[in-house]
């Protein structure tokens, strides 16, 4: 597939272009909002206009913004009242077992919550919280003939909630987080040990009051005030993928059998939600179709030294599929570059929800896993961004298509 040098250049500066155009002119996109959507718009008229693809559509689903870190609020209040209501037991025999009933209860729901809304991306409490209509936009780009192959390249429109903690340093968060987590640990022994037991020593009160000052400072976690800017997490990757379409159009190049799409999520700092609508609503569609279908995420195409491949994701419990993963390796290979293979161990990307979904998909992203100083706070703007790297993901993106448009899954 010949696309040239130039025109490889003119999309990663079309791309970093229309990145700082977003960032300024219609600026940070919480998910599910006006921004985001305008986002979309934005995108999807400039794939039509400029005959990037054959058609645009947005798709619409309901979400709750703070889905994903809402629970900071939420288990931090209730582990203080929690802590409290240990006091109880000076109220009176009645008042002592309430107390300590209310105590257990309240640490392991925080417990539940933390674990399936923050490290399994699972909608447990979205019922609860404010809701809004988000959208993914979805694009495609159709071959000359019959489509017996598609490959989907994805990034997500919505920035991140900043986060507080973080943006003071990681150990400023661990230092909060990790004892926090501890100290939920040692509520839930030493709650059920009081219940059963029909007591609460005073040591005992005193020593779950230590972590109350830990509890408080995850409350502050995040703030749900300021919406970062989100040059590179993750408009990079939502770019990344309209530039493949862009030097497809700019080469001349019309696939034969195989369809190339793009799909800009929304709502992905909310929990995945827009890529588990996509997987939701084109699961049965691409079952039934039989056409062999690799879904690549594009994510924050930033840090060169950290470009990889993401075989396992979602707080490391999802493994990518190895054919969407070999087609990687191929695709770096074939540009001379070749890529090690990564974990998402705290955290996921939208392919995660993919491939749950049942959906070959993998993720190829450059992010300093440590995490990178800009990740989740005002630093990451348009004025940040690293144009060799960018380069680097559509190069891998570009010899993806190649490669899978000849082999498909070399089966």
């Amino acid at each position: 597939m010949d696309v040239n040098e130039q025109i490889r250049q003119d999309a990663v500066d079309y791309s970093l272009k229309s990145i700082k155009y977003i960032c300024e002119e219609i600026g940070p996109r919480e998910s599910g909002s006006a921004n985001e959507r305008r986002t979309q718009e934005w995108l999807r008229k400039e794939m039509l206009d400029k005959g990037y693809a054959d058609s645009a559509e947005i798709e619409e689903f309901r979400v709750s913004p703070h889905g994903l870190v809402g629970f900071t609020k939420i288990i931090s209040v209730m582990m203080v009242i929690a802590v409290a209501c240990q006091f109880l037991a000076y109220a009176g025999e009645t008042a002592a077992l309430a107390g300590r009933i209310v105590s257990l209860v309240l640490a392991v729901l925080s417990l539940v919550i933390l674990l399936l809304e923050f490290l399994m991306y699972i909608p447990f409490i979205d019922f609860l919280l404010p809701r809004r209509t988000s959208s993914n936009l979805c694009a495609v780009k159709k071959p000359s003939g019959e489509v017996k192959r598609r490959i989907v390249f994805s990034g997500h429109t919505d920035s991140a909630y900043r986060w507080i903690l973080l943006e003071k340093g990681p150990k400023v968060m661990y230092t909060v987080l990790v004892p926090a987590i501890a100290g939920l640990a040692f509520a839930i022994i030493t709650f059920l040990v009081a219940l059963i037991k029909g007591a609460t020593p005073l040591w005992m009160m005193i020593a779950n009051a230590v972590f109350v000052p830990f509890y408080i400072g995850v409350y502050f976690f995040c703030t749900f005030k300021t919406v970062v800017p989100g040059a590179n997490d993750n408009l990079t990757g939502v770019l990344a993928s309209v530039a493949v379409l862009k030097c497809l159009k700019d080469s001349g190049i019309t696939l034969e059998n195989t369809q190339v799409e793009v799909v800009a999520t929304g709502s992905e700092e909310a929990g995945l939600r827009g890529a588990k609508a996509w997987a939701k609503k084109h699961k049965k569609e691409i079952a039934d179709s039989g056409i062999d279908t690799v879904f690549i995420g594009l994510e924050t195409l930033r840090d060169y030294e950290h470009t990889s491949i993401y075989v396992r994701d979602l707080t490391g419990t999802v493994k990518h599929d190895a054919d969407a993963v070999t087609l990687l390796d191929k695709a770096s290979a074939a540009i001379g570059h070749p890529l090690p293979h990564a974990s998402v161990y705290f955290g996921a990307s939208d392919a995660a929800a993919i491939t749950k979904a049942g959906i070959k998909a993998t993720c190829l992203a450059a992010m300093d896993p440590t995490p990178a100083d800009y990740y989740h706070n005002e630093k990451d703007t348009a004025d940040n961004m690293c144009p060799e790297t960018f380069r680097l993901g559509l190069d891998v993106a570009l010899a993806a298509v190649d490669i899978f448009d000849k082999e498909g899954f070399g089966k």
